[in-house]
């Protein structure tokens, strides 16, 4: 794998992470969850709004309009830092994440929007190439 492609991953998981994140301090009335290690996590992961899938889908789309990475591996790259904080999570307190199997589906169950925000901006980048082909010729 080329090292642009590792920066690119790290870059989606890295806005993947923000998009789960971030809508905490826009809806301030969320209730706070506690967690051995990453509060915030938890408590955006428990509160899983609309804006953390509209930010998930944009990054997605973003993230392929820039990239030549495949939309599945911008989808789970969107995620992979959850399963990183459960297990860490895990190892300092081994009664948490105790129905693991099952928060490890819904990671990839909330990687479907970048997924489809990586195929809608393929789209787009499909139709722009035919239109400046045709344009052109």
């Amino acid at each position: 794998m080329k090292l642009t492609n590792v920066s690119t991953l790290i870059v989606i998981s890295i806005l993947g992470m923000l998009s789960i994140i971030l809508p905490i301090f826009i809806l301030g009335d969320l209730k706070s969850y506690d967690s051995p290690l990453f509060p915030l996590i938890r408590t955006g992961i428990e509160g899983i709004s609309k804006f953390s899938l509209f930010f998930l889908f944009f990054s997605g789309f973003m993230v392929k309009f820039f990239s030549d990475l495949s939309g599945w591996k911008i989808g789970l790259a969107s995620m992979m830092l959850f399963p990183l904080a459960a297990f860490l999570e895990m190892t300092v307190d081994r009664s948490s994440h105790n129905m693991f199997p099952i928060e490890f589906m819904f990671y990839a169950i909330y990687a479907l929007p970048s997924v489809l925000g990586a195929s809608v901006s393929q789209i787009i980048k499909k139709i722009n190439f035919k239109r400046g082909c045709s344009s052109a010729g």
